[in-house]
This record gives C-alpha cells, structure tokens and sequence, in this order.
C-alpha cells in the first residue's frame, strides 16, 4: 500500500481477533480506534458497531483509512488527525490501540518514545477519561515493553499473549 502507513501485520492480527470477539459478545454503540493506521480493523468491524471514530496522528494514514472506507463504501466510520486524544471530546463504550511499542525509532508507526513506552503510558493515562460508564479499552503491548510496570500502574487485566520468535504480545483491558 504505501511505505508512509504502517501495514497490517501479526500485532494487527492479534488485536484484530481480540476485538472481534469482544464485539461478538457485546454490542458497542461507539468506538474508538486509537492510531488507526490504514484502518484496517476498524473496518472489519464495522458490521457489528454502530458508530467508530479512528484516529491516527499521521496525515498519510487518515488520508488513507478513509479512502479504504470509501472503496468497501462504509459509512458507520469517521477517520481523523488527532495525536492521541487531542482532537477527541467524545465517550466510547470501546477504544482501542496498537501503540507502537519500540524505543527511539523516529518512525510515527513505531516509536514509542525514548524506552518504547512513553506514548503507551501517556495513552493509558488519558483512556479512563474517554470511557462510557461500563466502557472497555483494550491495548496491545509486547515483551520489549516493561510489561509488570504498566500492569501494575495502570491496573492491566490480560485478556491473551501471542509469543513470537522475537517477541511475545499481549492484548490487555481497560475497565473505568
């Protein structure tokens, strides 16, 4: 697709199926998708949402979620530039994200700052605050994070671990 978006790939994959089974056994009015990238899960599941806001700091990859939207002729989604939750004033009863993860890369689609985890815990910080009541957040982390650390600050609860020959991921919630 194009070299500027951070393409789908084993970390997409595994959120991707956490979040279909979440939307499987409940139904969620509003989402958040949190760094969208080309918006891929977003529009998997679209068909069992009502309403999906995706959010991604990179021009590039809003410009092309949304033409992905169109192209499947999607309507229940929303793609827009926003760094985090500054351009975010809304509750959702689901807000997901696929940080990226890795320290000091100068790359938007993985650079997590200096130790690979600043921009996953200024997220975590803030996520509480855009929840419905009995609102969920979800996150992906890897094993090159400081995984007991952000259990334990931010009150982490693992829904699943993906090992990989060169990481392990995991998907956690986020209860209010």
């Amino acid at each position: 697709m194009n070299s500027e978006v951070y393409e789908p790939d084993e970390d997409t994959y595994f959120l991707e199926e956490q979040i279909k089974k979440l939307v499987k056994i409940r139904k969620f009015k509003s989402v958040l998708e949190m760094g969208t990238g080309l918006g891929y899960i977003s529009l998997s599941i679209a068909d069992k949402v009502n309403k999906i806001l995706g959010v991604d700091i990179n021009p590039k990859a809003v410009e092309f979620a949304e033409k992905n939207r169109k192209e499947q002729g999607i309507e229940n989604i929303e793609f827009k530039l926003s760094n985090l939750f500054e351009n975010v004033i809304e509750r959702f009863d689901l807000i997901f994200f696929n940080p990226p993860y890795l320290p000091g890369k100068d790359d938007l689609s993985c650079d997590g700052g200096e130790k690979g985890q600043e921009l996953i815990e200024k997220f975590l910080i803030e996520v509480r605050k855009h929840l419905n009541k009995e609102g969920i957040g979800v996150i992906l982390l890897s094993s090159f994070n400081n995984i007991s650390e952000l259990e334990k600050r931010f009150n982490l609860i693992k829904l699943d671990e993906l090992k990989l020959f060169f990481e392990t991921l995991y998907c956690y919630k986020i209860l209010k």
